[in-house]
C-alpha cells in the first residue's frame, strides 16, 4: 500500500490541501530560508543552531517557539519508513523556490531508492494572465494540481543540492537553468 507524504511551506495551502480528496499525510514547513544566516548543511544540528540565534535576535522567536514550530514538524523526515511517495507542494515566489532547493539538498542527502520523489509546483495555469500561487487554488483544484505532479530523480534532487550549495556559497556563476521543464521559476527568482 502506498503511502504518501505531502510537504508544504504555507499553512493556508496545507489548510486547502487537508480539505481535499488526496490521501496522505501533510507536514508543514514554516521557515523563511530567504533571510538570515544558513549553512550548506542542511537541517544539520549547525544549521538548526544559526536558525535558532537568528529567530531570537532578529524576530524575538524564542528557541522553544521555534522548535516546536519549525525543527519539531521537520523531525518527521528522520523516519520515513512506511512512506513509498513524498511530494513538495510548492509555487513560483522566491522563498518556495528557496525551500524547493533546501529540500532537493537534503532528499539528495537522505536518498531512498524505495520512495518517489515528486513536484507539484503551481505557476502558470491556463485561462488564467498572471501568475498562481497554490492558495489561488481551491481544494478540488488540488486533485487536478497533483495528476500533473513531476518526478524528481536523483540527478534532480542532486542538482538541486548544487543550487543549495550555490545560493548559501552566492556563486552567482552557477546555472540555475539546468531541468528548465521541471525547475522553471528557480533561475527565474535566483537572477533577482
Amino acid at each position: 500500500m502506498r503511502k504518501t507524504l505531502h510537504v508544504f511551506c504555507s499553512k493556508k495551502a496545507q489548510t486547502i490541501f487537508n480539505d481535499s480528496t488526496i490521501k496522505g499525510d501533510s507536514l508543514l514547513f514554516d521557515e523563511k530560508l530567504t533571510e538570515g544566516e544558513l549553512t550548506i548543511d542542511i537541517f544539520s544540528d549547525i544549521f538548526w543552531s544559526k536558525r535558532y540565534e537568528y529567530f531570537e535576535k532578529t524576530h524575538q522567536v524564542s528557541k522553544l517557539e521555534y522548535f516546536d514550530s519549525v525543527i519539531k514538524p521537520i523531525l518527521q523526515l528522520e523516519d520515513l519508513n512506511g512512506y513509498t511517495e513524498i511530494t513538495l507542494w510548492l509555487d513560483f515566489a522566491k522563498e518556495s523556490q528557496i525551500n524547493l532547493i533546501a529540500f532537493g539538498a537534503y532528499f539528495a542527502n537522505t536518498f531512498s531508492k524505495d520512495i518517489q520523489y515528486n513536484l507539484v509546483c503551481s505557476g502558470k495555469h491556463k485561462g488564467r494572465d498572471a501568475l498562481q500561487k497554490l492558495i489561488d487554488y481551491n481544494s478540488s483544484e488540488f486533485s487536478i494540481l497533483y495528476s500533473y505532479k513531476v518526478k524528481l530523480t536523483l540527478p534532480n534532487l542532486e542538482y538541486l543540492q548544487n543550487c543549495w550549495e550555490a545560493y548559501i556559497t552566492k556563486n552567482i556563476e552557477f546555472d540555475f537553468s539546468k531541468f528548465s521543464n521541471k525547475f522553471r521559476y528557480l533561475q527565474q527568482v535566483m537572477n533577482t
